[in-house]
């Protein structure tokens, strides 16, 4: 019997060995893995304005149209012929903030996007001149409308500050343009407005008949001011497209609270001469009598001469007191009066004297 060789001996010791300790080894806790931090992507917004806010001394109401369709809302594109709403100032001065009536659109879709920026233009809003910036969030509208007391569900009031100089000549022709709308959308707000042209002097995009919700307010600058004191025209008025001064809208009376936005506007000139004249037909009937005797028809006769008429009418004989004592008193006899007619009594009389007999 052969022995095994020392080669031997060793390999298989080193195998048990190093299955014992294979089998007295632990697995130690697993260490998670760590993540490298993420970055939250803003939404992209639309380009904020650059240019400082206009400095005025006085700022007053200009133009506005305060009616409205029921759950009627629509919005701004940044699409050439969908992105804009004209109106015709009736100031001298500078633009500083237009108030549009509505609420913000729903969250960030494929259609509606987060803010809109734009500007003014003159005459055309293609290619006029162009005039200041201005922008707006979603954000900002929700502030605005939590300041009135209001809800993101609710409409109100939405200002858009405008930036820079923004000229305004009475009787021209301007245009709120939006260029630019965040998150590569093509809409953004949700804004009231009104049908039948209640805004002879602008519209909106949409329809030649539609207007939206707006106010505008102008102010002067110092410079305008001493010139308005001197009694200096603000602007050249030969550069100005002029629409005739009678269909210039006048300014309307300042800031009113909310409650009172939507009343009725005051009745034209037409309708008050339509209920004047009503009013003066009733007065002269009221003075009227109820009804007209019939004019009776006289017989057409050859009109007597001056000397017949004179004959005609004679003068009535007036006795004296004295004829009137001389004249003897009839006695009453019992002899029957002959051809002499007797005068009837009344009706009463003769109803109850025939009774009596």
């Amino acid at each position: 019997m052969t022995s095994p060789s020392p080669n031997r001996l060793f390999c298989l010791s080193w195998l048990v060995l190093l299955a014992f300790s294979c089998s007295d080894d632990k697995s130690g806790p697993e260490e998670a893995a760590s993540l490298p931090p993420t970055v939250e992507k803003k939404p992209a917004l639309a380009d904020l304005p650059t240019k400082p806010l206009p400095v005025v001394y006085i700022e007053e109401l200009d133009q506005y149209q305060e009616y409205f369709k029921e759950q009627h809302e629509t919005s701004f594109s940044h699409v050439s012929k969908k992105n804009w709403s004209s109106y015709t100032a009736g100031k001298d001065g500078i633009l500083t903030k237009v108030l549009l009536f509505g609420k913000p659109n729903y969250m960030i879709s494929e259609h509606y996007g987060s803010s809109m920026s734009g500007f003014i233009r003159a005459d055309n809003p293609d290619s006029g001149p162009k005039y200041g910036e201005w922008s707006l969030t979603r954000d900002d509208i929700i502030n605005q409308l939590a300041v009135q007391g209001l809800t993101e569900t609710n409409q109100g009031w939405i200002t858009l500050q405008m930036r820079g100089e923004i000229p305004q000549q009475k009787g021209k022709l301007y245009f709120i343009v939006c260029d630019q709308i965040g998150n590569k959308r093509s809409w953004f707000g949700a804004f009231a407005f009104a049908e039948g042209n209640t805004y002879k002097k602008g519209r909106f995009w949409l329809h030649p008949e539609h207007d939206l919700v707006f106010r505008t307010y102008v102010g002067k600058t110092a410079d305008q001011l001493e010139k308005e004191q001197k009694g200096e025209p603000l602007f050249d008025s030969g550069s100005a497209t002029l629409v005739p001064t009678n269909d210039v809208p006048e300014a309307p009376k300042p800031m009113i609270e909310l409650s009172k936005n939507f009343q009725p506007a005051p009745p034209s000139l037409l309708q008050e001469k339509i209920s004047e004249q009503k009013t003066s037909i009733k007065e002269e009937t009221l003075y009227q009598p109820a009804t007209q005797a019939p004019e009776q028809e006289q017989p057409i006769t050859d009109a007597p001469s001056g000397e017949n008429v004179d004959q005609s009418i004679e003068e009535p004989n007036i006795l004296d007191s004295s004829e009137i004592e001389s004249e003897p008193i009839p006695a009453e006899t019992s002899e029957p009066v002959e051809n002499k007619e007797v005068p009837k009594g009344s009706l009463f009389e003769r109803f109850f004297k025939n009774k009596t007999e």
